[in-house]
């Protein structure tokens, strides 16, 4: 399986392409997008460029990062601007699309929901065996790739192993003492 992963933004957009060989994630491409210009001529170099990576990569599915509201309710709004941009190449190329919080990136990457961007740059380089100074933005979107590809093995597991058996027991064994 192939997964495009994306951070998304109207400066800088990252990307990166990673392949999942023998349960373990492997790094195929990866860069920052930085469209110049107005916002509407951003928004189309993004959606023009990730159409582009998803022609030459082909991957199987994109994961994305999801919108915020942090102390800037305006970078939210660009935030969510960018990724309506990436998210209408995903659906021209029809792609399937999966989208985790920052938060659950930071746990599926680095072990913790409040990693500093310099802890992912750490764990991302020791997982996937690139360089240590790549640039935060690619970190990033290699976060919510190896992030999909752990939730997608995770429910794999459960539902390979289990039949969802577990799941039910537990919630018929909460049931029970309810009663």
């Amino acid at each position: 399986m192939r997964v495009l992963g994306v951070d998304p933004g109207t400066v800088a957009t990252g990307w990166c392409a990673v392949d999942e060989a023998d349960g373990r994630p492997r790094f195929v491409a990866g860069g920052v997008i930085r469209p110049r210009g107005s916002l509407p001529q951003r928004l189309a170099a993004i959606q023009e460029r990730i159409r582009s990576i998803i022609d030459e990569h082909l991957p199987s599915c994109l994961s994305l990062e999801k919108s915020f509201v942090g102390d800037n309710v305006q970078t939210a709004f660009r935030l969510g601007e960018a990724r309506g941009a990436i998210l209408v190449a995903a659906a021209a190329g029809d792609l399937g699309i999966a989208e985790y919080s920052p938060a659950e990136i930071k746990v599926a990457v680095a072990g913790g929901g409040r990693a500093t961007k310099e802890q992912m740059q750490t764990m991302i380089a020791h997982l996937l065996g690139v360089a240590v100074d790549i640039p935060a933005d690619q970190a990033d979107a290699l976060g919510a790739a190896v992030c999909h590809l752990n939730s997608r093995r995770f429910a794999d597991l459960v539902g390979a192993e289990t039949g969802g058996a577990v799941l039910r027991s537990r919630r018929a064994a909460r049931g029970a003492r309810r009663r």
